[in-house]
């Protein structure tokens, strides 16, 4: 009877711990289930973005804050030099020589060039078609093109050319006024000539870097970039991230262990020696009568910076002004004017005949002289005035 007795108690806490297992795996599986479900909606259901349930966060308010005026974001460089590439041209010098009494052309030098308007008028350097005979033009997928010279300005070492042609891709100048030191510039042009259409990329290094021009008084600003500039580079684009051009490449510092200098004549220089060039064939440039060098006083007198007069021409604008030699210039239509080449690069705003007011010191004293500009000559000569010297007896 005991044992019957045992054998049922056993059956039944059989099943009943048969039943508290299933009960137990059930919930787990229920509990292991929305614990799934729980991770996928929080970290993988994709966000309903128009969905706001609560106060604006820190996130949400910054995409109200006004951003800078910056390039969009999908001008790459790449897109931008394949945009304006083909303005970028090559441009052949070629001259007569005679060799065994014979008399035949032949291409002396190669530069580059840029078109800057779609009926065929082309930047480049003057150095590049100097004493031409015949200047040759080459446009990518284009062909060639014999070219028009229009005319030159030795002193900014521009040229303006000109081909028969229409619907060119081409290139506008920028404002070079707004370039500033360290943004992204790309350099395009035909390096040795048979390299055609390089890019090479860097940023501006520095702006309104003086350079005299050789042989002459003047000075003019350039835009010093250390994207790479080689010889058949003379008279490509330096590009800014908008496509536009904001100097035209002249020039490298060609020195043993020096890299990376390479000068460009800003666009706003380029703006109105084109111009001039188009319209009259030549730069008519204001004049001043005056032979000036740089003033820079170390000590703690004013002004520090500035330009000395150290002669005047007879009856030259600076004279009938009332400037005299030892005046110090220090601002034109109250534009400070700090070194010799700021002078030239301001007087390209105006033109002979424009009245402008000229700031100046004079023995410590700030003076102001209203003068109308002339008209520099083809060639300018200063007089050199002397001192008269007393007779003997005279005081």
């Amino acid at each position: 009877m005991d044992n019957n007795y045992d054998c049922v108690r056993s059956s039944r806490s059989r099943f009943w711990s048969f039943i508290g297992y299933l009960s137990f795996g059930i919930l787990g599986l229920l509990l292991g289930a929305i614990l799934v479900y729980g991770l996928f909606t929080f970290y993988l259901a994709p966000a309903n973005e128009d969905f706001v349930t609560g106060p604006v966060g820190v996130n949400d308010t910054a995409t109200e804050t006004p951003q800078p005026d910056l390039p969009k974001s999908e001008q790459s460089l790449a897109s931008i030099v394949d945009r304006v590439m083909p303005a970028v041209v090559g441009v052949t010098k070629h001259i007569y020589v005679t060799r065994f009494g014979e008399r035949n052309l032949q291409e002396y030098e190669s530069g580059s060039g840029v078109l800057i308007s779609s009926d065929g008028y082309i930047v480049t350097n003057q150095h590049v078609v100097e004493d031409a005979d015949k200047i040759t033009v080459v446009i990518p997928n284009k062909g060639q093109y014999e070219a028009e010279f229009i005319g030159s300005d030795a002193l900014t070492d521009l040229a303006l050319l000109h081909i028969e042609a229409e619907g060119l891709v081409f290139m506008t100048l920028g404002d070079s006024e707004k370039v500033l030191v360290g943004e992204s510039v790309v350099a395009i042009g035909n390096p040795l000539g048979f390299f055609q259409q390089t890019v090479t990329a860097g940023i501006v290094s520095a702006v309104e870097r003086q350079v005299r021009i050789p042989g002459s008084d003047y000075a003019y600003t350039f835009i010093q970039t250390d994207a790479l500039i080689n010889p058949g580079n003379s008279g490509g684009p330096l590009v800014n991230t908008k496509g536009e051009i904001i100097g035209i490449n002249t020039a490298k510092i060609a020195l043993v262990g020096v890299e990376g200098i390479g000068l460009s004549i800003p666009s706003n220089t380029v703006k109105r020696v084109v111009s001039d060039l188009r319209e009259y064939g030549r730069v008519l440039r204001p004049h001043l009568g005056i032979v000036v060098e740089d003033w820079l006083d170390y000590g703690d007198r004013e002004p520090q910076r500035g330009i000395l007069l150290v002669n005047i021409a007879p009856d030259s604008a600076a004279d009938l002004a009332g400037l005299m030699t030892g005046d110090i210039i220090v601002a034109i239509d109250g534009q400070s004017i700090n070194y010799l080449a700021q002078l030239f690069d301001r007087l390209l705003a105006y033109y002979p005949g424009d009245t402008v007011v000229i700031t100046y010191h004079r023995d410590g004293i700030i003076n102001q002289a209203n003068l109308t500009l002339g008209e520099r000559p083809e060639s300018f000569e200063p007089v050199i005035i002397e001192e008269e010297q007393p007779d003997e007896g005279d005081e």
